[in-house]
């Protein structure tokens, strides 16, 4: 895969019909389900859980790169990335929890949480969507309602 076109990559980084802003409010979009509403960001839960508890971090107002954001909005964002990474951890129990930031399809800001397990290889790339996992409707309500429950302790 390549770059999209530079005149219509630009418009994104400008926030302008960004696929995030677009959508990441709605409790439910295409990729996935809204966990909770932070002061600054939504939690949500992609459809595809081939990697079992994957969750991201998404900034509510467009920003591209983390040095666009004031000390205080930074230090509140990764304050949001760690409570639900916490909530990852209390919900799927991982050995370890890896953190990934690219931004490289939609240009706007968020952080990816994978919990990783024991029968995970350490030393292998993760490639979240190697394989499509979808869930039975009850499987998604389940960990969102688990995830909800220690966000919002």
């Amino acid at each position: 895969m390549t770059w999209k076109d530079p005149e219509k990559w630009e418009e994104m980084k400008k926030g302008t019909d960004c696929p995030f802003c677009n959508d990441i409010h709605l409790d439910v979009n295409p990729f996935s389900f809204k966990v909770t509403e932070l002061k600054n960001s939504y939690v949500r839960l992609p459809r595809n859980q081939y990697w079992r508890g994957w969750v991201f971090v998404a900034l509510k107002r467009h920003a591209t790169e983390l040095f666009e954001l004031s000390n205080q909005e930074l230090t509140e964002f990764w304050q949001e990335v760690s409570l639900a990474a916490k909530a990852v951890d209390i919900v799927f129990k991982p050995v370890k929890i890896n953190y990934a930031i690219y931004g490289n399809l939609c240009p706007h800001i968020h952080c990816h949480i994978f919990p990783q397990q024991f029968e995970n290889d350490p030393h292998a790339p993760i490639k979240q969507n190697e394989r499509e996992i979808l869930l039975a409707d009850e499987e998604y309500k389940t960990i969102i309602n688990d995830l909800r429950t220690v966000i919002n302790k």
